[in-house]
């Protein structure tokens, strides 16, 4: 088998001024071959996690850089902001502060540097709500994730991934706090500099463990169905299924949601010429959000390949609609701490929006004003309430509604 090389190196800020910064370390884990018709994919991930530092509000990440310097032979010039490049905030940077609708991270660009070297940026969305974030792990054995990279092979042989330091300038201290102070570092290049090794060819036959007739995913019920039908299987461990939530204008990142490996209906069927029928029911979908499928095969070397994206559109529940107004409903339903109150109006108009317990006992007031013409998510924090039910009643010129709200903490 043929070999690539990964070093890499990311330099990274915090959100607070950093006082005893500590050693922050890199590690790179999940290097894998992907398949998706004739092409092929190198995979791995970007993870880190620091010590020597007494000060909690240095293991809260601000922004940074994540740089990978790679073989122009085997993955082409600039493949920044191409298809050749793709990558999905993970772990880390991969929460939400609000699930499906506000991301704790924004990607600003991924740009090269040179024309070997490209560099992922990304930035705290909220830094002024800093007890959101989470820290950096301290726990060498269970490093906190950053980053997925996954860079498409355009030749053959093997090539080398690695940390351009030499060639960037003031790696220690080239980015900023959100405070405005300079990043005092240091980072530790030990981990860095090991190399992890992902083994597969880069052309040729592709890894093919099934043979798909059909695939399909439709909401119905409250959920999305997936049905796929495979006339024969060689050597298949199981299915994956992944998922992305697109929302206006929110995209997140591809999340797996089920597999083989906790799921006994997604185990494959090992080498048969047999028709083979699988079903998987995802009940965990939101109204009014779009939703984008892929399924993924493993063979029994643990070679995978996934299929074309499926889009599935979960339609609104709405709540009260008229042609001056929408409201939909609130979610997450059950919600921990907090949820969504999204409502649109045509035009400007009054809404009232209160939180009762089960006894009528007032406990919120979400809205209780004029609103202007546009769209609105408003977010309540039951941080301060007891797990239970609630009723959250929305009044809008002479209409009320009510909807149940269910708190489990």
């Amino acid at each position: 088998m043929k070999k690539i090389m990964i070093v890499l190196f990311a330099t990274l800020a915090t959100l607070m001024a950093a006082t005893t910064p500590g050693i922050i370390h890199f590690v790179f884990d999940n290097g894998v071959v992907t398949t998706s018709g004739d092409d092929t994919f190198y995979e791995f991930d970007i993870q880190a996690y620091a010590t020597e530092t007494v000060n909690s509000d240095d293991l809260l990440l601000g922004s940074g850089n994540i740089y990978v310097e790679y073989d122009t032979e085997l993955f082409g010039l600039s493949i920044a902001g191409t298809t050749k490049l793709e990558y999905q905030k993970i772990g880390l940077l991969g929460n939400d502060i609000i699930e499906g609708v506000i991301s704790e991270y924004d990607i600003l660009n991924a740009n090269n540097t040179f024309s070997d070297v490209f560099a992922i940026t990304y930035e705290a969305s909220t830094p002024s709500a800093s007890s959101y974030y989470d820290p950096i792990s301290t726990d060498s054995e269970n490093p906190s994730d950053l980053f997925h990279i996954k860079m498409k092979a355009k030749a053959s042989g093997s090539g080398e991934v690695s940390f351009p330091g030499a060639r960037i300038a003031n790696i220690n201290d080239q980015f900023r706090t959100l405070a405005d102070l300079q990043y005092e570092g240091p980072v530790d290049l030990s981990e860095a500099n090991e190399a992890v090794y992902i083994e597969g060819p880069v052309n040729g036959e592709p890894y093919t463990s099934i043979e798909l007739l059909s695939l399909e995913a439709v909401y119905k019920g409250g959920m999305v169905r997936m049905k796929w039908k495979t006339a024969s299987e060689t050597e298949n461990l199981g299915f994956i299924i992944k998922r992305i939530v697109k929302m206006g204008n929110y995209t997140g990142i591809y999340e797996e949601i089920a597999s083989y490996v906790d799921n006994d209906a997604l185990l494959g069927a090992g080498t048969t010429n047999t028709k083979t029928t699988y079903i998987y029911f995802d009940k965990t979908v939101k109204p009014g959000v779009q939703y984008v499928y892929i399924l993924q095969d493993v063979d029994f070397a643990g070679h995978i390949r996934e299929s074309e994206p499926i889009t599935v559109n979960v339609p609104e529940s709405n709540i009260i609609k008229t042609d001056l107004y929408t409201f939909t409903a609130s979610y997450p339903n059950p919600f921990n701490p907090t949820f969504i109150v999204p409502f649109e109006l045509y035009q400007g108009t009054t809404v009232d929006i209160k939180l009762y317990d089960v006894s009528g006992r007032l406990v919120e007031v979400v809205a209780e004003k004029e609103f202007a013409a546009g769209q609105y998510n408003l977010l309540v924090d039951g941080s301060n309430l007891s797990s239970g039910m609630y009723l959250l009643k929305t009044k809008v010129d002479n209409i009320t509604k009510t909807q149940k709200m269910l708190l489990v903490k």
